[in-house]
């Protein structure tokens, strides 16, 4: 009998890859185990290897069908189940198709590379003006039935 597996490990060990790997750029730049040109070179050039990086990784995902969730909706709502913050991701992945994990962690990694200022705002205005997702009607408390007079 096997388990099945979960579709967010994919994304939680390319999460984990990337504190690994950032943990190791730190150390190589407190260390002094290269020279100070080359880390100033390296510093300069990090947020487009990043990019490029991450562009790489959206295709090899996309030719696997790690993008294969089925849009929920055709109107993007922030979830009310899917959130850590507002529910704008959680929202988000669905109606795109994808998994809202990849998208923490691109976004994570985004922020990490210097551009989270722009995110930020970016969250907070979606967070105003895109609307929860409704109720549903199994969602909904139905008030009890008033009793029935003369039974």
């Amino acid at each position: 009998m096997s388990t099945a597996k979960d579709p967010r490990s994919g994304a939680i060990a390319f999460g984990g890859a990337a504190l690994i790997a950032l943990g190791l750029w730190l150390f190589v730049q407190n260390s002094g185990l290269l020279p100070a040109y080359v880390l100033d070179i390296i510093n300069r050039t990090s947020g487009a290897v990043t990019l490029i990086i991450l562009g790489v990784i959206v295709i090899l995902l996309s030719r696997r069908h790690a993008f294969t969730t089925e849009r929920s909706a055709t109107r993007f709502y922030r979830s009310r189940t899917d959130k850590m913050l507002g529910g704008v991701l959680g929202g988000l992945g669905p109606y795109i198709g994808i998994d809202p994990l990849v998208l923490r962690v691109v976004i994570a990694l985004l922020a990490v590379v210097g551009s989270a200022t722009f995110l930020v705002v970016i969250y907070i205005v979606l967070w105003i003006v895109v609307p929860e997702e409704p109720l549903m009607a199994t969602e909904i408390p139905i008030p009890p039935a008033p009793p029935i007079p003369g039974a």
